[in-house]
């Protein structure tokens, strides 16, 4: 059965990669779907994931016959769209926490599957997803993952694995293994406009790269207000406050102009895995978390 990670670009995936090649049971192929543009004229990944892609990840596999395959929109299309994106402009639409994510299956998923059809055909595959320990009530519950999506006519024949969840290696544990492997560690992998992106996340886009937010922004602005009741939503969930007289007194996670002012402090998170007091980060930004001495 062809063995294939679907490879985010971030550290739980880069894991997986590092910890097989190790342990003697690599994936035949590496499958990065890139929901960005290949001129990248829109936000897409950070750019933290593209080099990484480039600068570790191509030369590993290649050291270790590892075919690495880049889904990019000119083979693959966001349904008919060069990006994500561009999909939600055209469409004025932002993207949407839930476990329904529709940004994960129009930009990834629905690619994924596409190019794995076009490969294999009716050929049962391994998909090799990165979901860490701790993580177990989502890889049976998350659609995206194949979890309880309904099958369709032409989706391909799938059997999911969660190497990370079998090997118990928590965000902690996936890091260290990583600077114990010699190799800079990247960020979580994520697209510059994610709904789950926490203030800090957004206050170092704004800080790094202020030309793709501002662009975001004006995606969220560009939204029509909700028919029923005239709301402009926001990309991180908009919600109105209410006194108990039924007045207005302000909106939780306002539009983002508004939702990065003020001060940032990260929540002290401790792994319910290793039992580290603070989590391993899933801060993102433009580079490596940091570099590795080796």
């Amino acid at each position: 059965m062809p063995r294939l990670l679907s490879y985010g670009g971030g550290l739980d995936s880069f894991a997986v990669l590092v910890e097989s090649i190790r342990r003697g049971e690599k994936p035949d192929v590496v499958v990065f779907a890139d929901v960005g543009d290949p001129a990248h004229e829109d936000p897409g990944e950070w750019e933290g994931t593209y080099r990484h892609i480039e600068e570790v990840v191509r030369p590993l596999c290649a050291k270790h016959s590892i075919e690495l395959v880049i889904i990019d929109s000119d083979a693959y299309p966001v349904r008919d769209a060069r990006s994500l994106y561009a999909w939600l402009a055209e469409r004025g639409q932002i993207p949407v926490a839930g476990p329904n994510r529709i940004c994960t299956t129009v930009a990834e998923v629905e690619r994924f599957e596409a190019w794995a059809r076009d490969r294999y055909g009716a050929v049962e595959v391994e998909v090799w997803i990165g979901f860490e320990a701790g993580e177990e009530a989502r890889a049976q519950k998350d659609p995206n993952a194949g979890g309880k999506r309904a099958r369709k006519e032409g989706d391909i024949l799938r059997r999911n694995r969660f190497p990370l969840i079998e090997w118990n290696l928590c965000r902690c544990r996936c890091e260290a293994l990583v600077r114990a492997a010699g190799y800079p560690v990247p960020r979580k992998s994520a697209c510059m406009m994610c709904p789950y992106a926490s203030k800090g996340d957004w206050q170092t886009l704004e800080r790094e790269r202020p030309e793709v937010f501002r662009k975001i922004a004006e995606l969220e602005a560009n939204k029509p207000p909700t028919q029923k009741n005239g709301i402009k939503l926001s990309i991180m969930g908009f919600r109105t406050l209410k006194n108990k007289d039924g007045s207005v007194r302000g909106h939780k996670n306002p539009m983002l102009p508004i939702f990065i002012q003020g001060s940032y402090k990260a929540k002290v998170r401790p792994c319910t895995v290793c039992g580290a007091a603070q989590r391993a980060s899933k801060a993102t930004a433009c580079g490596y978390l940091d570099e590795a001495a080796a």
